[in-house]
């Protein structure tokens, strides 16, 4: 096929976007360090509409993020995340995925749909983050049953799909010590 000046260079600018895309998912990786400069709200914000582009279920979009960015919400996460422990704190911001059961009603959809629009949206919000240089890890949904009634009574009975959380990179120099 041939093709005149104005097709190849069309052409030439989709290669470039798929050998980005691609590049950030090569690049891609979970952060659980995170350096100490905050995180500034439109980042945040750039996240959340990655996430929000996400497809879901039926079109639901049954998933909304609660961002949780004070020190004594992220400590008690911190406390009650099993996939958490020992790291999620120290995130800047963590995104929390919660899911209404309301918008999944066949069923046995509550079981699975909330945790799969959420792993797409979380998958979305990871690429976004890594893209704009952020520093970014899953948290797995897991809360132990004696800590559940503390993570409802902070952030309401909706299914909890997992979280994001986000900060700033290491800086290059830092280096871990041991004693």
């Amino acid at each position: 096929m041939i093709q005149d000046e104005y097709q190849q260079r069309y052409s030439e600018h989709q290669k470039r976007k798929r050998e980005e895309l691609i590049a950030i998912m090569r690049h891609r990786h979970s952060d659980r360090m995170f350096g100490d400069k905050d995180v500034d709200q439109g980042l945040i914000d750039e996240v959340l509409e990655a996430g929000a582009l996400a497809p879901s279920s039926c079109d639901r979009h049954g998933v909304r993020p609660v961002v949780v960015t004070q020190r004594d919400e992220k400590a008690l996460l911190g406390g009650i995340l099993v996939g958490g422990v020992g790291w999620v704190h120290r995130a800047k911001a963590i995104i929390l995925l919660m899911g209404d059961p309301i918008a999944y009603k066949a069923p046995g959809e509550v079981l699975n749909m909330p945790f799969i629009d959420a792993g797409v949206m979380m998958q979305n919000m990871l690429l976004s983050a890594d893209a704009i240089g952020l520093a970014a890890a899953i948290v797995n949904p897991n809360i132990r049953a004696e800590h559940r009634p503390f993570f409802r009574a902070a952030w309401g009975d909706g299914v909890f799909g997992g979280a994001v959380a986000l900060g700033w990179p290491m800086p290059p120099d830092w280096v871990f010590e041991t004693s």
